[in-house]
């Protein structure tokens, strides 16, 4: 397994309000993004606190004591829930992040994720890509509902309203999904900042076009700021 973690401010941004971390333990590779929300840097503070409480829950965790990988992600999910809450009642102020959380299983070849928020996490297989995740986002509820039909998500006015994130409440409602694991895959684990500037055939070209981690996290990096780059913008290529 190889992977590059790249985070850039974008072309309009005055802080970097993304972060990401990753942490091995025995046969498991464990990574996360996030996108935090809130002004006067709060949104920094959310990513931050929620990545590294994560990384920090993971590394102090026996993994025998959870009757599955799915259900330790979630667990340690909900503690950087509970710690960016209680931060945001303190400083009596609104901030939230996103967070998308794999796990690379080499036990049992397979991958475990978890997500809240609309940062996102995408499977490059075989020349096709697939969005693994699902955006919790106001779009996609309308879309369910019926109220919106998807050729109009794009010009909706609140496009970027999600419906969930770590910090806003004092417990969080997390979808997970385990899938298989193949040789030569590669997944990426990015914020909106890319999804917002980059279709899905743009990031399937570039990563078509480069074999390196590096290359294919800056190449989308760079390609999103071409586009206009006007968010931050955070990639987590791993390659198996």
């Amino acid at each position: 397994m190889k992977f590059s973690s790249i985070s850039n401010i974008g072309k309009l941004r005055d802080t970097n309000e993304d972060y990401y971390s990753n942490i091995s333990i025995k046969n498991y590779d464990f990574f996360i993004v996030a996108d935090g929300m809130g002004g006067h840097c709060d949104g920094e503070l959310a990513s931050s606190l929620a990545s590294k409480t994560f990384t920090e829950f993971i590394k102090d965790s026996e993994i025998s004591d959870y009757q599955s990988i799915l259900d330790l992600q979630e667990a340690a999910l909900s503690h950087a829930n509970s710690e960016v809450y209680k931060l945001a009642s303190e400083k009596q102020e609104k901030m939230g992040t996103t967070a998308v959380c794999l796990c690379v299983d080499y036990t049992n070849n397979k991958y475990h994720i978890s997500h809240i928020g609309d940062s996102r996490l995408y499977l490059y297989r075989k020349g096709d890509i697939s969005q693994i995740t699902k955006d919790h986002s106001l779009v996609n509820e309308l879309i369910d509902s019926g109220a919106l039909k998807e050729d109009e998500a794009d010009s909706f006015i609140n496009k970027s309203a999600i419906t969930r994130a770590i910090g806003i409440g004092p417990s969080i409602n997390i979808d997970s999904k385990t899938i298989d694991m193949e040789n030569d895959d590669i997944i990426l684990i990015v914020t909106d900042g890319l999804t917002n500037e980059l279709s899905l055939e743009d990031i399937r070209s570039i990563i078509s076009e480069n074999t390196d981690v590096y290359d294919i996290s800056s190449k989308l990096i760079e390609a999103a700021n071409l586009s206009g780059g006007r968010d931050n913008i955070t990639v987590t290529t791993v390659k198996i």
